[in-house]
């Protein structure tokens, strides 16, 4: 009986649960990615960008990429609005994000976040609205996206500028939906 009991104890120690490694994941600024699909024309074109100076804030590492991003913010300066077409760029600045209310930069935070939606805060032209992102992980990277609508932030007249600056080369219609994309690459330390 005292050899099974024995036994049994040195199996238990010896599981792989007794083992386990703790990790940790650490995230830089440079490894996430934000990037936004706007749309034009009747066919409803899409036109891609980002933006160049993004701040974000919260702990860059945690247990889990989970533990990290529920608490994470972000600061977008609107006037660095990146569509790799410089002529595009200054007509989207100055009729779209100047006609906001406010600073014309674009905040947010991480609200919640739960087995499949990352709930975002985010806050333009004095309005706040949660946007919720469908996310995934795999390994150690983060993707998630999900749908913007400029109307929720009364951002009217922002869609008219755009529109009116824009008319023939949006053959008269800019949407008001923009789809945002989020990529991030932890990096994993097990020990």
């Amino acid at each position: 009986m005292k050899k099974i009991i024995f036994l049994t104890s040195l199996i238990i120690f010896l599981s792989p649960s007794s083992f386990a490694k703790t990790c940790s994941f650490t995230i830089k600024p440079e490894n996430i990615k934000v990037t936004w699909t706007a749309f034009k024309t009747p066919k409803k074109v899409g036109v891609g960008g980002t933006f160049s100076d993004i701040k974000f804030d919260g702990p860059m590492n945690g247990k889990s990429i989970e533990e990290v991003i529920k608490s994470s913010t972000f600061l977008i300066k609107t006037d660095s609005v990146s569509t790799n077409d410089t002529a595009r760029d200054i007509k989207i600045a100055q009729f779209f994000f100047k006609k906001m209310k406010g600073d014309s930069s674009i905040s947010g935070k991480v609200v919640n976040m739960d087995k499949e939606f990352i709930n975002l805060e985010v806050s333009m032209n004095e309005n706040s609205i949660v946007v919720p992102l469908a996310y995934k992980i795999k390994g150690s990277k983060l993707s998630a996206a999900g749908t913007l609508d400029v109307l929720d932030f009364a951002m009217n007249e922002s869609l008219r500028g755009i529109n009116m600056a824009c008319n023939e080369l949006h053959e008269k219609k800019t949407w008001n939906d923009v789809n945002l994309s989020l990529q991030a690459t932890f990096k994993k330390d097990c020990k």
